[in-house]
């Protein structure tokens, strides 16, 4: 039903369990519910505030806030003023910037004459502005109900039972929604129970148990018909809800079936000409902790179910009419690697360990790249050579296994590379060698025994201490290095980290040249002051909070004035709409004249098309982006000013 941000996950391994349980409970809540009647039909996640919105009747007339981390309720929205139609509340949804909506259910059938009726919220704490007052064409509405956009651009889409038609309503900030031209559906009730739109007024997924049982199918704006999901994909005899997730490589469209408590999710492709072809991806979820109470089954005659996606930790959350609000784990069918912040949120493409995946600095020409994974941290560097002819750079990467104790050493192992001190007391400090070619890279791993630096050499084909490898192709250079959670690597016992990197030259007296976070210092003599920091790990090495992955300073003063100097010099703006077909508009800001280049790559690095390569005034400068000659998939957008990176966003092409 819910509209899912498709730029927030990028992922890097695949688990298939074709047995049970393959999306694990994290909590059921069922305060909600009523055995006796269907009166929680809908959720929304708020990944603005980390809540899950429940819309209820109850209790009364009545939108919960449930904490999404483990179910527990928070309290509820201002719901005062609200009321007419069959139900005054019956679904909710939060849109791409945050703005929540919530509509009645307007059932001529049983209320003769009421009318659809929308209510928007600027946040949890505001109260609802009525934004729509409309019968329509007479027919049922708010049994279905998605919210998709930002800014001026958001749509509404929201159908019912029986009906053949869908409303479409548009959000441009005044005070009163517009009303688009109905869409006619495939047959009524397609929609009755799931709309899950593409893009703000493109492409929509729907689903509906209603007579005759509709598929789910993906639809164009128009109501044509793309393209259907076979039952024997999904749960054969009748879904309801639906949710389309673009995660990295896999597409996926996810469903439920309320008569048997089951979740299944459908592999799909679409190839340069639109067409799409479906595949299977795991069998159905563990049902029973989804009951009533965790051991009673009610069945939902109305089949009134949900789905939305947890961006933080990559789960569904679920309603079941009768039965629960919960959340199940998506881990055990699609691992996921571990989220930065803000909306770069999870990492690898699914095809290498390696590029591209989350970005988190930019240093002397080259960048930076982070993967959590199962056991393995890897670090990934690219741009100017670093494994070179002369064989003079060395590539240091620091761990602090136990931060805020005094255990390891402030000093680095060896005494070159014009460094003088780490920010943190490192506990182990893998060095990779400059060497002249190389598949795989030769090093050391120093630990600290407490008095001094023990030297352990390696090279990169002794899995049991990580995987490093270095790959060239034309300009393009990558170095990777994995530093795996056992003995021989980082060690066993350690539930938080701290980390930095940095590359310098290999002589005493040599200049460091670059340092990640970008935020340290560059040359001789170096003192750092920012390093990544983890403060609770969980399985593997997997943070346990996807906002946990921090850059800390040891001198806050500094932290403070650099981000503010960095902030102030350029500001690369998320590329609108997003996803887009064709054409998408891209946005920068500069506090000063300079050379400007902006850059499209594929989400293999490949150079696809330079936008802008001039001279650029200071302020804020607008360029389209047409990617009419390309695939559908993921691509990155690059600012570099006066010849250095400073930025790089995602951006989904799809046709």
């Amino acid at each position: 039903m819910k509209n899912v941000p498709l730029l927030f996950v990028i992922f890097s391994f695949l688990l298939i369990n074709t047995g049970n349980a393959q999306y694990p409970v994290n909590w059921a809540n069922y305060s909600v519910m009523n055995p006796g009647n269907d009166v929680t039909r809908n959720i929304a996640y708020n990944r603005n505030t980390d809540h899950v919105l429940v819309a209820t009747r109850k209790y009364g007339v009545d939108v919960i806030i449930l904490n999404a981390a483990n179910g527990d309720s928070l309290g509820k929205m201002n719901t005062t003023g609200i009321s007419g139609g069959t139900y005054p509340i019956n679904m909710v949804d939060v849109a791409d910037d945050g703005t929540i909506y919530v509509s009645n259910l307007t059932a001529p059938q049983y209320s003769p004459g009421s009318k659809l009726k929308i209510y928007r919220y600027a946040d949890e704490n505001a109260a609802p502005e009525l934004v729509f007052e409309d019968a329509l064409d007479g027919g049922r509405y708010g049994d279905s109900f998605a919210a998709v956009g930002v800014g001026n651009e958001k749509y509404l889409y929201v159908s019912g039972m029986g009906n053949q038609q869908m409303a479409v309503l548009k959000d441009d900030g005044s005070s009163a929604l517009i009303k688009m031209p109905l869409i006619t559906l495939p047959m009524p009730g397609a929609a009755r129970h799931g709309i899950s739109p593409v893009a703000p007024g493109g492409k929509i997924w729907i689903n509906g148990a209603d007579v005759g049982f509709p598929p789910p199918q993906l639809i164009n704006n128009d109501g044509t018909v793309i393209a259907v999901v076979p039952d024997s994909l999904a749960s054969p005899g009748g879904t309801s809800s639906i949710m389309q997730l673009v995660l990295g490589n896999y597409h996926l469209i996810t469903v439920s079936n309320s008569w048997s408590i089951s979740i299944r999710s459908v592999r799909f492709f679409e190839d340069e000409l639109g067409t799409v072809t479906f595949d299977y991806f795991g069998g159905d979820s563990d049902s029973l902790p989804l009951l009533y109470n965790g051991n009673t089954f009610i069945n939902n005659v109305n089949a009134t179910t949900d789905l939305d996606y947890d961006t933080k930790r990559h789960s569904i959350i679920t309603v079941f009419g009768y039965n629960s609000v919960a959340s199940l784990s998506l881990d055990s069918l699609l691992k996921a690697s571990t989220p930065r912040e803000g909306d770069l949120t999870i990492s690898v493409d699914g095809n290498n360990d390696f590029f591209p995946t989350d970005q988190v600095g930019s240093s002397n020409g080259r960048d930076m790249y982070l993967t959590w994974s199962e056991g393995k941290v890897f670090l990934g560097i690219t741009g100017k050579t670093l494994i070179d002819q002369t064989e003079t750079n060395q590539l240091f990467v620091a761990f602090d296994l136990d931060p805020g104790t005094s255990n390891g050493s402030f000093l680095p192992p060896l005494k070159a590379s014009g460094v003088k001190t780490l920010p943190f007391n490192a506990d182990v400090v893998y060095l990779v060698e400059p060497w002249t070619e190389a598949d795989f890279l030769i090093g050391s791993i120093y630990k600290w025994n407490g008095s001094a630096w023990t030297k352990t050499d390696f090279d990169g084909n002794m899995a049991s201490q990580g995987a490093l490898a270095y790959a060239a192709e034309g300009d393009r250079k990558l170095l990777e290095v994995a530093a795996i959670k056992n003995e021989p690597g980082l060690g066993e016992n350690f539930t938080r980290v701290s980390m930095m990197a940095y590359i310098a030259e290999k002589n005493e007296s040599g200049n460091v040249l670059c340092a990640f976070p970008d935020k340290n210092s560059l040359g001789n003599g170096v003192n750092f002051h920012f390093y990544f920091s983890v403060d609770s790990l969980g399985r593997g090495l997997f943070p346990t909070n996807t906002d946990q992955v921090k850059i800390k300073s040891t001198v806050s003063s500094i932290d403070n004035t650099l981000s503010s100097q960095k902030l102030a010099s350029y500001l690369l703006y998320q590329n609108y709409p997003n996803p887009f077909n064709p054409q998408t508009a891209i946005n920068y800001e500069i506090s000063r004249t300079g050379q400007v280049l902006l850059q499209i790559y594929d989400i293999t690095g490949r150079l696809v098309q330079t936008l802008v390569n001039e001279q650029k005034s200071a302020g804020r400068h607008q360029i389209t982006f047409n990617g009419e000659k390309l695939s559908s998939g993921v691509y990155f957008y690059k600012l570099f000013i006066d010849n250095k990176s400073v930025s790089i966003k995602k951006m989904m092409l799809m046709k």
